[in-house]
């Protein structure tokens, strides 16, 4: 009995990290993103003011 114990919790706690691994990834991913986004408004606003200069 205690050895079912044992493998059930350790794949519990497999499943844990692999959900985990999975949310930080979505969270990098998501703020990859939102950074990515900012830096292309920001060129996008330099190159409005280089070319309105010319």
């Amino acid at each position: 009995m205690k050895k079912y114990l044992v493998i059930a919790l350790l794949v519990i706690v497999a499943i844990a990290i692999a959900y985990l691994t999975f949310v930080i990834a979505a969270i990098k991913i998501v703020i990859g993103a939102i950074l990515l986004g900012v830096s292309a408004i920001a060129l996008l606003a330099v190159w409005i003011m280089w070319k309105l200069d010319d």
